[in-house]
């Protein structure tokens, strides 16, 4: 009787990921000037739908009705008065109008957003979160990730469309300042691969030449920790430990 250790290889390979997440609208900074209705635009490239995210921090206090001129005001994203003209710090008005294919009542100065042919939104709504009724409303307000449908745009599925960010007026000539939109770069999903591993699966193989039909083998194979002893598992009426 003779022995002699076997070593089988198994590879198993290791896969790590991230969270599937919906696509992040992405441009890094932007401005959106008071004086021109046409905002800003910008091309998505691929198929925008209502489950992607965008993200992003106003900064920026647009006045209308005229730079220093009497009655003057200016506003923040949600068209809430920082600076008090015509209407007090804290307030805001109202008014109705169409933003590209959306006919809606709107904040006087307020952020929106329209993704061509699909819908125009206001960014950030008039309350008490973006310092409606305060006499210390913030000055720049923050977009955390948010998906499109959160924001109010119904299901939608559109392959390159045109993203336009501009202000909320029915007179553009007598506004002076802009918004500036500033994105902090999101960690990207991460799909991690990892290293291809090669386990040893050690194990005593004993081969009794008298056994089964003059020369038929039986064997065992043990797994076990280092420092152990292998236990051998019983294969065969010929089998013997052999210990």
């Amino acid at each position: 009787m003779r022995s002699f250790l076997v070593v089988l290889p198994a590879a198993l390979v290791l896969f790590a990921s991230g969270t599937v997440r919906a696509a992040a609208i992405s441009f890094g900074t932007l401005t959106v000037p008071s004086l021109n209705p046409a905002g800003f635009s910008f091309t998505y490239s691929g198929t925008l739908t209502q489950a992607d995210t965008i993200a992003f921090t106003q900064f920026g206090d647009p006045c209308l009705q005229g730079s220093g001129a009497p009655g003057a005001y200016c506003i923040n994203g949600a068209g809430v008065v920082v600076v008090a003209g015509t209407s007090p710090v804290g307030a805001d008005s109202t008014f109705s109008g169409a933003f590209g294919p959306t006919t809606g009542t709107w904040d006087f100065g307020a952020l929106l957003m329209e993704v061509s042919t699909v819908d125009t939104v206001q960014v950030f709504p008039a309350n008490g979160a973006n310092g409606l009724g305060s006499s210390t409303p913030p000055l720049s307000l923050t977009l955390p990730s948010t998906s499109l449908s959160a924001l109010g745009f119904a299901s939608f599925s559109v392959v390159d469309p045109t993203i336009t960010f501009f202000l909320a007026d029915n007179l553009y000539s007598d506004n002076s300042g802009q918004f500036t939109l500033v994105q902090t770069p999101e960690p990207a999903s991460l799909w991690l691969v990892g290293p291809v591993l090669t386990i040893g699966l050690i194990g005593l193989v004993r081969r009794d030449r008298t056994g089964l039909g003059g020369g038929a083998a039986a064997s065992a194979i043990s797994l076990h920790r280092p420092g152990e002893r292998p236990r051998l598992r019983r294969r065969g009426s010929n089998f013997r430990r052999g210990f």
